[in-house]
């Protein structure tokens, strides 16, 4: 297919959901491919749900004439660089698998095992939160007021709860239980609070960082890297 194809979503076959139609035309589309696409809504949560089908693959941005949002897309090949909102995803995704390991090895009664891996898993949480917090949130702190200030107001929140969570973790193999109702809902609240950030903010901040990219993006690598014990 052309790099120079155009889908136009503002022609959509009747009864066929947006999502659904745009998808069945960027499946067949190889790694490393481009496209423009015409859409007559505010891409931001059509682009979401695509990046949850195309397995984070998708580097885009969108500009209105007022009546229309043209987003230019790239699909990313397997050797290319992963971006900033890539990069946090993946980190997301990585967090999200040790929360997993920690439930299962808790409900498997490996209590040495899991604290362990809690621990890892907290100081991974805390730096993710501290990059966000510090480096992120400052970049598109007008274009996005409102989200950004609910995601401080989450990760407070978040905050509290791997306290707690250490505090179970200092206790006796008994408080094992606790461990699994704590861990659960976190679990919970990571799922919503996470699905905010990469649709409302991941975004705004790849576009306000603007040349600098290259350098924050090493930096958040950095970070996520080597955690602070």
């Amino acid at each position: 297919m052309s790099c120079c194809y155009v889908l136009d979503l503002r022609f959509t076959p009747q009864g066929v959901p947006v999502p659904t139609y745009a998808y069945s035309v960027l499946r067949d589309i190889s790694p490393g491919e481009s496209l423009r696409i015409w859409s007559p809504e505010e891409p931001t949560l059509l682009m979401a749900q695509l990046q949850n089908h195309m397995r984070h693959t998708l580097v885009w941005r969108a500009a209105t004439d007022g009546q229309g949002y043209l987003i230019t897309l790239h699909i990313r090949g397997p050797g290319e660089a992963l971006a900033l909102g890539d990069t946090l995803r993946r980190d997301h995704d990585e967090m999200d698998a040790r929360l997993v390991r920690s439930l299962s090895l808790v409900n498997g009664g490996h209590w040495r095992e899991a604290v362990s891996e809690v621990t890892a898993f907290d100081r991974a949480l805390r730096a993710h939160i501290l990059i966000e917090n510090d480096l992120l949130a400052p970049l598109a702190a007008r274009a996005a007021e409102e989200p950004t200030a609910l995601m401080r107001r989450e990760h407070d929140d978040i905050l509290v709860q791997l306290d707690a969570i250490q505090e179970v973790c200092a206790a006796s193999e008994e408080s094992c239980k606790d461990l699994d109702t704590w861990l659960g809902l976190l679990a919970a609240s990571l799922n919503k609070h996470e699905f905010r950030e990469e649709t409302l903010l991941f975004g705004a901040w790849e576009r306000a960082v603007g040349a600098g990219h290259e350098t924050l993006l090493n930096e958040v690598r950095r970070r996520l890297s080597s955690p602070a014990a």
